[in-house]
């Protein structure tokens, strides 16, 4: 038995208009019309994401309540007329007209109609009673709020498609950062020819510094700071200051060849785990390090506090600034401690072994 509007007209299955996938997370972004409203999507692979979902326009008359019992069959609902700044309906979306601009990050993401902003799913859709913005919302709605002219992702939106056109350019964004941090990395660590791609060929590039000296060996991450991590304007006020990041990793010398390409592809899969699990590293967050050179140390804690490491200062993309963290390799134990206590106590009691933290020979600080 088919579902009926108010005015009795059968209420249609929702086309596709429009599906297009993140260039950096796993999240597809998706626009569905019937013939009564239409919406913006974003659906996730990962269940903590979800499905996220705003609301873009209604076809038809606006009802002056919320439809529940249609919600409850899952049908996609009209905005009340209270919220909408065209209560009698618009006409339908085009799929020739529409584009999907994602945001730098990549877990949000802007429709675009004729280049002109309908709706926004930023990475904070889905919170707190939030779902996204939309051009043709007025007032906080229960599907959508609205999209004033002095929205800030207006901006954010307009970088992004910024961002992306640079990739066309005679030098695009990474030919003008890599030579620019390796040379940085050449002055603070010492002349080095080790570099390596570790991008697989998969946009964007990045690579990988590596310093053999006497005494120690460095690693160092090269323009993954080119984009900003997912999810972190969610948890810091000052998220411009940190969601850019380089990694790297300080050992003592003695390493093998296969210890050295071991240790080289960890620290070379950690720059991917922001945007392949759509989340963010930060001081005092910790990762798997299981290397080849230490069956003790299976952690790394990340950080840029310890006194013995390098204050790093990398030329950084636009006018961004860019987080350097250290990789300081753990135990069991040590994570353990992180766990219970939190990190600062941790870093504490590395503090106070200097340069033991370079050493997998080391002994553990609890």
């Amino acid at each position: 038995m088919g579902l009926f509007s108010r005015n009795s007209n059968k209420i249609e299955k929702p086309k596709v208009l429009l599906e297009v996938r993140s260039p950096n997370c796993p999240i597809t972004a998706v626009v569905e019309q019937d013939n009564r409203t239409a919406y913006f999507y974003l659906f996730g692979d990962h269940e903590d994401f979800g499905i996220k979902s705003c609301w873009i326009r209604n076809l038809t008359a606006a009802p002056e309540e919320i439809e529940t019992k249609l919600m409850e069959k899952g049908v996609p609902p009209m905005l009340i007329k209270e919220f909408c700044k065209f209560p009698e309906g618009q006409s339908p979306l085009r799929e020739q007209n529409l584009e999907v601009v994602w945001l730098e990050e990549g877990d949000g993401a802007a429709l675009l109609e004729n280049g002109e902003i309908l709706a926004i799913i930023p990475s904070w859709g889905g919170n707190d009673g939030f779902l996204g913005y939309a051009r043709d919302c007025k007032g906080e709605g229960h599907f959508a709020w609205e999209l004033s002219t002095d929205n800030e992702m207006h901006q954010r939106v307009k970088s992004a498609s910024a961002f992306v056109k640079a990739w066309d350019e005679e030098v695009n964004p990474f030919q003008f950062l890599q030579p620019e941090i390796l040379n940085y990395y050449d002055e603070i660590f010492g002349q080095s020819d080790k570099y390596y791609a570790i991008d697989n060929s998969e946009w964007p590039p990045k690579g990988l510094y590596v310093y053999e000296g006497a005494e120690k060996i460095v690693f160092a991450i090269v323009a993954v700071s080119l984009r900003p991590q997912p999810k972190i304007e969610m948890y810091f006020e000052n998220s411009s200051e940190i969601n850019r990041i380089e990694l790297g990793i300080i050992l003592r010398t003695g390493l093998t060849n296969d210890q050295i390409n071991n240790v080289a592809s960890l620290v070379s899969g950690i720059t991917a785990i922001p945007w392949d699990n759509i989340t963010f590293l930060a001081q005092g967050h910790t990762v798997e390090f299981h290397t080849t050179a230490s069956e003790k140390f299976k952690y790394g804690i990340l950080t840029n506090k310890l006194k013995v490491l390098p204050k790093m200062n990398v030329p950084a993309f636009g006018n961004s600034k860019t987080s350097f963290l250290w990789v300081v390799p753990i135990s069991d134990r040590e994570w353990e401690l992180l766990r219970e206590s939190g990190s600062q106590e941790l870093l504490d009691k590395l503090d106070e072994i200097g340069e033991e933290i370079f050493s997998f020979e080391r002994e553990e600080v609890v």
